[in-house]
């Protein structure tokens, strides 16, 4: 009761229990007022009255807030992913595109919405990361109906590694099954969710099933397949899933998984044909029917004149427009072959042919990267790496027509 014969700390003058006494009065007349209205009891507050403030003086808690999180736990969402791969696997038929895609993209979903926590045990570095941990503390304590502890805390990091280690074994297990054909946004979808979990070890061998593994007979039983041509245009891996593979390679720093992923992807036969179809095969069909057009100009451009027979002027005009598109055309293809702005620090070797160069030079564009990413950022200490990985790098890339550092081209060595 001491409380009541406390003074207000601003008004000494004024006892603490006046002002509750004043307070009660109050409520009983409004309730009272209320009453002879007609309405039996006080209006009720609305549920905006107790919402939560729209900011804080807290900017990773208002983060928290507006973060999108799931309203399922975590376990509960790889189980549901685990129970649809299996109907899908298990099932006589064979797998559907459809069926496989939405569990890749469901994979690939959860990889996304957990790639900001650490996975191994390591503290987060604040911002995006301790947002992420403490929306899963209380996505789990929500799913589970307790109070969460300050140890269980500690422990997140350790238990998304076991998450993040079963849904990419899902994803392997949807790509290396047999029955499954793998299509482009399927190798994309896989190769998006294991960057993000951290596992790129099996996207060079994701690569070579792409191009390599026998393609199921639909409407046999049991399955019958047949032997891929690994070397046809179609089986080429995209470059855009060959450089997102390559760049989760070197975020880990692991030199012999990128040499492995730049041999799967852009250093094969079917990648080099697919360049071809893609991107040369229309301008040389326009480049062979180019005489014929020639031919027909001409003819046109002959009736234009009367100073000599038109079978003469014809033949001077035919030749004259063949030697412009002849001269033209090979021009721009030299141009376009020896271009060497894009070398930064791998270039070719001498003699290489040119159509070489231009097939190649996206396998070499990657490499370029594995170099740049081993090697000093600063140009004046180009050239100056060493060690075992350096070496092996320079000898794998002389292998393969190539020179890493060559000092012709080095800044200040013109």
């Amino acid at each position: 009761m001491e409380i009541f014969y406390r003074r207000c700390p601003r008004r000494p003058d004024i006892e603490l229990r006046k002002l509750l006494f004043e307070g009660a009065r109050a409520r009983s007349r409004y309730c009272q007022r209320r009453l002879h209205q007609g309405q039996n009891q006080p209006s009720i507050p609305s549920k905006d009255a107790f919402s939560r403030p729209t900011s804080s003086t807290n900017p990773a808690l208002d983060a928290a807030r507006n973060f999108p999180r799931s309203s399922q736990p975590a376990e509960r969402r790889v189980a549901v992913l685990e129970e649809k791969a299996k109907q899908v696997l298990l099932n006589p038929e064979l797998p559907s595109e459809e069926s496989c895609q939405s569990i890749l993209q469901g994979c690939e979903e959860f990889a996304r919405s957990i790639a900001t926590v650490p996975l191994s045990g390591s503290p987060s570095k604040g911002g995006q990361s301790a947002i992420s941990s403490l929306l899963s503390v209380i996505d789990e304590k929500e799913g589970s109906g307790g109070t969460v502890s300050h140890a269980h805390v500690q422990l997140m990091p350790s238990f998304r590694n076991k998450i993040a280690k079963q849904v990419s074994a899902l994803a392997d297990g949807i790509i290396m099954n047999p029955r499954v054909f793998i299509t482009p946004d399927m190798l994309a979808s896989y190769v998006s969710t294991q960057s993000l979990l951290g596992f790129h070890k099996p996207i060079p061998q994701a690569f070579v099933l792409y191009a390599q593994k026998p393609l199921p007979r639909p409407g046999t039983s049991p399955s019958q397949y047949r032997a891929p041509n690994p070397n046809k245009a179609s089986s080429a891996v995209p470059l855009p899933i060959a450089i997102a593979g390559l760049n989760a390679a070197i975020e880990n720093r692991d030199l012999p998984v990128c040499l492995d992923i730049i041999n799967t992807s852009v250093g094969t036969q079917a990648f080099r044909r697919a360049k071809f179809v893609r991107r040369a095969l229309l301008p040389i069909i326009g480049f062979a029917l180019a005489p014929a057009a020639a031919y027909a100009l001409a003819s046109q451009l002959s009736t234009f004149q009367n100073t000599m027979d038109p079978s003469t002027a014809r033949n001077i005009a035919f030749a004259g427009l063949i030697t412009y598109i002849s001269c033209t055309g090979t021009i721009g293809y030299v141009a376009l072959t020896t271009a060497n702005d894009q070398m930064d620090r791998v270039t070719w070797v001498q003699g290489m042919p040119l159509w070489e160069r231009w097939a190649r030079e996206d396998e070499r564009l990657l490499i370029d990267n594995v170099a740049g990413a081993w090697g000093f950022k600063e140009p004046s200490r180009k050239g100056e790496e060493e060690g075992k990985d350096w070496e092996m790098l320079r000898e794998w890339i002389g292998l393969r027509g190539m020179v890493l550092d060559k000092v012709a081209l080095m800044e200040g060595m013109e």
